[in-house]
């Protein structure tokens, strides 16, 4: 059955399913860099002063354990805007979407969990939803492509290695120093593209704070805490019903349809989800 750890990172795609009609909005008046940077920078500077007694003093395993997971979190979004600069973001969230077929492998390069049949065939079934949910972005591989393509593996390395670390080091600790890192490489990315360009009075700061605070500061601490408690494999395919939240938010406050082909690749990754959790009892319940 699903446990505690699940069910949470099933409400982190909840959330993160919230979170596409309201960048698709934002985004048409502040770069996605520019976006990036005051969303982690709301994280940190939040995150830090609600849990600032279990923060400091700042341990040497949590700076070295949070640097490392932040500098992949950072480089999975930088490749993402760097992406979103030659691809449309319909493609651009279809090819990120692809780490959860990147999260077993590298699971076993890392020494992370070795997935097994259910997990393989899960992750088939996942994979397939979300192509009939991203059927019409395309399947060209040009630099944008690329790109983002660097970005979901990207994501799938953090899923990976945030298992292996969040073991040894405070889940809250360890969240705030990757969401600094990521605040700091988003600023230094701004500053390299001649400074921040947006009009202060048109960025939609109610949406920008909402991201900040409930997308990335409450998300990372739960994807951090509950990611020591499952394997990543598992973590990926929850993950992957992001898409279905997004439509559910999308249809209730946004107006728009679910089609009959999204219908079903949510279906395929419902049941991808539940191959991979009842595989080994239906298996073992067979072998009796």
């Amino acid at each position: 059955m699903l446990t505690r750890a699940d069910l949470l990172l099933l409400l982190v795609s909840a959330i993160w399913g919230t979170t596409f009609a309201l960048l698709r909005e934002s985004l048409r008046v502040i770069h996605p860099g520019e976006l990036m940077a005051i969303r982690f920078t709301i994280a940190a500077i939040v995150l830090g002063a609600i849990f600032w007694r279990r923060i400091w003093p700042v341990k040497r395993r949590w700076l070295i354990d949070g640097a490392w997971l932040g500098l992949w979190v950072a480089i999975a979004y930088l490749t993402q805007v760097i992406g979103l600069a030659t691809i449309t973001s319909a493609r651009s969230a279809f090819i990120t979407s692809t780490y959860i077929f990147f999260t077993p492998f590298l699971a076993m390069a890392f020494g992370a969990a070795k997935p097994g049949l259910g997990d393989l065939v899960g992750v088939a079934l996942a994979f397939g939803g979300i192509l009939l949910f991203n059927v019409d972005a395309g399947f060209a591989l040009g630099p944008g492509e690329l790109w983002t393509l660097g970005c979901a593996v990207s994501f799938g390395i953090q899923i990976v290695i945030t298992n292996i670390v969040a073991k040894r080091s405070d889940a809250v600790a360890l969240s705030w120093m990757q969401i600094v890192v990521c605040a700091v490489c988003a600023w230094v990315f701004v500053a390299g593209r001649g400074g921040f360009q947006a009009p202060l009075e048109r960025i939609p700061w109610g949406v920008l704070i909402y991201l900040g605070v409930m997308a990335t500061a409450l998300v990372i601490v739960i994807q951090t805490w509950a990611l020591a408690r499952t394997t990543p494999v598992k973590a990926a395919l929850l993950f992957a019903t992001e898409p279905i939240f997004a439509s559910i938010f999308a249809v209730s406050f946004f107006g728009e349809s679910m089609s009959g082909r999204e219908v079903l690749g949510g279906s395929l990754i419902i049941l991808g989800v539940l191959v991979t959790e009842f595989w080994k009892p239906l298996r073992a319940r067979l072998a009796l």
